[in-house]
């Protein structure tokens, strides 16, 4: 279920990555251009998961000192147990970030946060872990990998133009600086005035380098292929976002299934208490966020333990990755 939710959830990005690389073949040739395509399309089942030794360079983890190890090492045992898996053929990792959960990539790599080592106790470090377990346990890292080979075209392209244009908007916002432009917007009582230039940059490029793309499109592929590219460019984010979203829920129910659900919302209560005072999103920036509400997980978790006749009944989860 989850390999399939996935999969369907990056086609839009897949759909704008194979105009992409069609559209650079054709540069070739439209024979070129064919079998480019087809050469990406068939590459990405072979693509081999990341070994433990390339986490650090992919994902941004390290590995974890000796205090850390001396926290992690049977607190992952005891998960592990639990699930009724084998705790050696996962790789522990720490990433430097200030949030709960870290990562569970291909290659069955398993990352938490320094936060969560340092400022939890035993059984909610335990948890923490099982979340991260449970995301292995969906039986949907191949499909991510598939997905993030099909998406690597334009998430590079993406990027690319990210840095472009940000270089862009800080140059405009220096110039801004020296002409007295900053000055004047603060009168306006925008203090912010550097997040308004660069708003003022992005837009329009955005909105141009989106009309070039279209242009370019239709005399490749035709006016077809510009709707469904625009189509797949408008869903792809919100997709991708909701997809994560619903990964975190699913994970959180492996934790409560394994027998850490008190646990994971006393690490979430926590977590609430310590970010009480964060702005509440709006609804458009919610439907962009990677995780969700703690307050939507906390009603998760209590519907999930609540489902159980037996609270101290812990049934494991499939044993895929």
């Amino acid at each position: 279920m989850t390999a399939m939710v996935v999969l369907v959830v990056s086609l839009p990005s897949t759909v704008l990555s194979g105009l992409l690389v069609y559209g650079v073949g054709t540069l070739a040739g439209p024979r070129f251009a064919l079998g480019l395509i087809l050469a990406w399309s068939l590459v990405g089942p072979l693509i081999p998961a990341p070994t433990a030794d390339m986490a650090p360079r992919i994902f941004g983890v390290r590995r974890p000192r000796p205090e850390e190890q001396s926290a992690l090492i049977p607190a992952w045992h005891n998960v592990a147990h639990a699930a009724r898996v084998r705790a050696a053929d996962y790789s522990l990792w720490v990433q430097d970030t200030g949030d709960v959960n870290a990562l569970a990539a291909p290659g069955r790599i398993v990352a938490v946060t320094g936060w969560a080592v340092a400022a939890l106790g035993p059984r909610e470090l335990e948890a923490v872990l099982a979340h991260e377990l449970g995301h292995h346990l969906g039986g949907g890292q191949r499909a991510h990998m598939l997905a993030y080979w099909y998406g690597l075209p334009i998430s590079v392209i993406r990027t690319v133009y990210r840095k472009i244009t940000w270089l862009f908007a800080v140059f405009v916002a220096q110039a801004a600086h020296i002409v007295g432009l900053v000055a004047l917007l603060r009168l306006f009582g925008m203090r912010n005035a550097m997040d308004v230039i660069c708003f003022t940059v992005l837009a329009p490029t955005r909105a141009l380098v989106f009309a070039a793309a279209a242009i370019g499109s239709a005399r490749v592929f035709g006016a077809p292929a510009v709707a469904c590219a625009a189509t797949a460019l408008l869903v792809e984010p919100f997709a991708k976002q909701a997809q994560r979203r619903w990964s975190e829920i699913q994970a959180d129910g492996v934790a409560v299934d394994l027998g850490y659900g008190r646990e994971t919302r006393t690490v979430l209560d926590l977590w609430l208490r310590h970010h009480s005072s964060r702005r509440k999103s709006r609804p458009i920036a919610r439907l962009l966020d990677s995780h969700p509400p703690i307050e939507t997980r906390l009603r998760a978790i209590r519907t999930r333990r609540g489902a159980w006749a037996d609270p101290g009944r812990v049934i494991p989860p499939p044993q895929s990755a």
